[in-house]
């Protein structure tokens, strides 16, 4: 049967990269998502509203009632929005911080137990954007950043257990078909920097090696060191491609 990997929002995009990459290594995939991934994606599947809190916690139940263990839990379900803060509804808002914040700490507090019973990983899929301010992003910025540093929080306060987390930056997945808020992303030149096999395959490897923190693709680094050397430059280039 192989390790127990629960992978949220494993229907699409990151989600269903991960999941398959995990399960082409031996792993036995459960998926927590609403819609039903393909066959290949996963090993067992629960229909969950992740923002659900008693819907949650039946799919936790009923998890550990049928394998008896978790090994790896894969926060990956979220999803984003585009809009100045001006303009996001409160219902995309609660919406952006319940699915994206709320849901992976709630579920990781519930399966925490579980998790240190066998040594086992959180991964927490946050973004390039808990590093980068984006301009008509600043919802997804916040909540990234938040889950960021529950990932760095919580392996300070449970040594027992590895915490990895990942900070992806653009990837093919569709992201911006599925995000919230009344803008459109502008178009920006060059292709993107990887696939979500790609990516699928080093946050696989970071598992195996317990790394704290997988940022990909690695040229996204001196990104970082650049806006927070010359924030002023990152702002006036966020405004004119935004057109604020």
């Amino acid at each position: 049967m192989g390790k127990i990997v629960i992978v949220t929002g494993a229907s699409s995009g990151l989600g269903k990269a991960v999941a398959r990459e995990f399960r082409r290594n031996g792993c036995t995939v459960v998926a927590l998502c609403r819609t039903e991934p393909e066959p290949e994606t996963a090993d067992r599947f629960f229909s969950v509203d992740l923002t659900d809190a008693r819907a949650r916690s039946r799919a936790v139940e009923a998890i550990l009632a049928e394998y008896g263990r978790v090994d790896v839990l894969v926060n990956n379900a979220g999803i984003g929005s585009y809009a100045t803060w001006r303009e996001l509804t409160a219902e995309d808002l609660r919406r952006e911080v319940e699915l994206d914040f709320l849901a992976p700490v709630a579920l990781t507090r519930e399966l925490l137990d579980a998790l240190i019973a066998t040594g086992g990983s959180v991964i927490n899929i946050s973004s390039a954007a808990a590093f980068v301010p984006v301009a008509c992003m600043g919802a997804y910025n916040a909540v990234k950043a938040a889950l960021r540093m529950f990932s760095i929080t919580l392996q300070m306060e449970e040594p027992r257990i590895h915490v990895l987390n990942v900070c992806p930056g653009r990837i093919d997945t569709g992201f911006s078909s599925r995000a919230l808020g009344g803008r459109k992303p502008p178009e920006t030149p060059g292709r993107t920097a990887s696939n979500a096999g790609v990516f699928a395959r080093r946050l696989y490897r970071a598992w195996r090696r317990r790394r704290r923190e997988l940022v990909y693709p690695r040229w996204y680094v001196p990104v970082f060191w650049f806006v927070r050397a010359f924030p002023g430059i990152n702002e006036a280039v966020n405004r004119r491609i935004w057109k604020l």
